[in-house]
């Protein structure tokens, strides 16, 4: 279990976060909603970059007090890859190179040590 720092939002700790309306999205949802960019279809087993940024028009902080500790990609359920941010040398936008060998959805996940996880998801098809 993660610990939640004082003072933080403890029903965000308590459960993968999703913003409530995408198209109408909190300040707080801008800057926690990993975004997926990366093309929607592909080559079975060819490698592409999948880019995850989180912060959608708004930049999540990165200071001691407030960062993103790592971002994570998965395939469906199953793990892939995750990178570990450093507070005020690293910001959260993280190229991932991956390969599939049929239709995914990606899923990428962030953990901010103030707003716990926050999770996306992306459809990726084979041509």
């Amino acid at each position: 279990m993660m610990k939640m720092p004082p003072g933080a939002g403890e029903e965000l700790f308590k459960q993968i976060n999703y913003p409530s309306d995408p198209n109408n999205m909190s300040d707080l949802e801008k800057k926690h909603w990993p975004r997926i960019e990366c093309p929607d279809v592909v080559e079975a087993n060819k490698p592409f970059d999948v880019t995850v940024n989180i912060g959608v028009g708004i930049d999540h902080p990165s200071e001691l007090a407030h960062f993103i500790e790592w971002i994570e990609l998965n395939r469906g359920p199953c793990g892939v890859t995750r990178a570990y941010l450093q507070p005020k040398y690293s910001y959260p936008r993280v190229t991932f190179r991956v390969a599939i060998d049929k239709d995914t959805t990606l899923v990428a996940k962030e953990y901010c040590n103030l707003h716990g996880i926050w999770e996306n998801k992306k459809q990726v098809k084979i041509q």
